[in-house]
């Protein structure tokens, strides 16, 4: 995909407690300053495979097993979450992790704890950036941060991944449980954040529609597996992807839930 991909998976396996196997051989890349997406079901293996990157398997007795994770050149799946966060990789974890007795610039604020003289910045320039792509936040970060809508929130913690300076965020299900146009002030501000500061992105998401629209190329996952790969321009017209991600027929009209349940069934790159 990439001839100077800034993170690349190269066949990885991983396992829990030592004998769940999980990941089963996924190669994935990220171009440098460029949106990719990770598309699949729940329990696809979509979250393990951004804490395989992130080092946060380990918490979780977790840990990669076969093949290699690389940033910028070096590898970093025997690293501690630490060492690779302070590298220039953040990930986002679903679910809005606010640290909500906190003000929201306080939330803001322990993401510059890994700050380091290489990235130039001070903190109140960070917040400023912070400021700048989530104006809402200027006018909420005396507020704490537990009674905040949840859109509100899931900009605190873009926002805190942001004070890191990174080279590299790991997005996980942002749009989860969020009003539509909430969604779409989200994603476009994401959007800026790649286009402006040129900062690599790796989004998972449940949303196919969504994330097929914010990045040029996206991997699908299947059962720890990678089962397809292409520019979105042309997933979006795959008749597997239509049919079962976007849940359209051939004339454009949704799929009843017995339909897809049959399709479930019949996925042509399973059998």
């Amino acid at each position: 995909m990439a001839s100077d991909p800034i993170l690349k998976l190269n066949n990885i396996e991983v396992r829990y407690h030592e004998v769940i196997l999980v990941l089963k051989g996924v190669s994935i890349e990220v171009p440098r300053g460029a949106i990719v997406a990770l598309l699949g079901a729940n329990g696809a293996g979509k979250s393990t495979t951004l804490k395989a990157i992130s080092g946060l398997l380990n918490h979780e007795d977790g840990e990669v097993t076969d093949g290699s994770i690389e940033f910028e050149g070096k590898r970093i799946d025997k690293q501690s979450a630490e060492h690779i966060s302070r590298s220039g990789i953040v990930q986002v974890i679903e679910g809005r992790r606010v640290f909500e007795h906190l003000t929201v610039e306080q939330n803001l604020k322990v993401g510059a704890h890994l700050l380091t003289k290489k990235s130039g910045k001070t903190i109140k320039e960070g917040l400023e950036m912070v400021y700048h792509y989530f104006p809402r936040l200027r006018q909420k970060r005396n507020e704490t941060a537990g009674f905040i809508s949840g859109g509100e929130q899931q900009m605190t913690v873009v926002g805190r991944a942001l004070m890191t300076s990174p080279k590299l965020i790991l997005l996980d299900e942002p749009s989860m449980g969020l009003a539509p146009m909430l969604i779409h002030e989200i994603f476009n501000i994401v959007t800026k954040l790649n286009t402006e500061q040129q900062i690599s992105i790796l989004l998972v998401e449940q949303n196919a529609k969504l994330a097929l629209n914010v990045a040029p190329h996206a991997y699908v996952m299947e059962n720890g597996r990678i089962v397809m790969d292409d520019t979105s321009e042309r997933l979006r017209e795959n008749p597997d992807i239509k049919d079962f991600y976007l849940g359209l027929t051939d004339k454009g009209s949704r799929k009843s839930f017995r339909e897809v349940k049959h399709y479930k069934r019949r996925k042509r790159w399973l059998t």
